[in-house]
């Protein structure tokens, strides 16, 4: 009796998993493009700024004419829209974690800016598919994703 509810928790537990994408998306290879970035450092925004995603880490992150594009990767428009940390306390680095904030306003503006948010992103996962910006996404990808 006792191997068959552990075969029976494990089933459940699997099943449970089997839809947790929906709700938290897998580490891609992301480039957020002509968006304002606002890294929570002392340097004032970036206007046109690419950052850019991989394994959930800031591969790369800057002026659109400083930073290389992955051809594999996802590119979501920024345009009209601001990058900034989703913590005050974790300003946003290349080689940092990618928790960040995709604003459709600016939030050093705008004190209702959480309600104004197009996406958010922690460890490089948008956090749920109401919120990513892959839905818009346009592919550059090639036909066999690194991820």
């Amino acid at each position: 009796m006792r191997g068959r509810i552990t075969q029976g928790g494990a089933l459940a537990l699997m099943l449970s998993l089997a839809g947790c994408d929906l709700l938290y998306h897998e580490r891609q290879l992301i480039a957020i493009t002509g968006t304002t970035l606002i890294d929570g450092e002392v340097q004032p925004p970036i206007e046109n700024a690419v950052v850019v995603i991989d394994d959930g880490k800031i591969a790369a992150m800057g002026p659109a004419a400083e930073v290389a594009i992955p051809r594999n990767a996802w590119r979501v428009d920024g345009s009209g829209r601001f990058v900034f940390p989703s913590s005050v306390e974790q300003p946003l680095k290349v080689g940092g974690p990618a928790d960040l904030i995709l604003c459709n306003v600016n939030p050093a503006r705008d004190p209702d800016y959480k309600r104004k948010l197009a996406g958010r992103m922690e460890n490089g996962r948008w956090w749920s598919a109401d919120e990513s910006p892959l839905r818009k996404a346009t592919s550059q990808r090639s036909p066999n994703p690194r991820h």
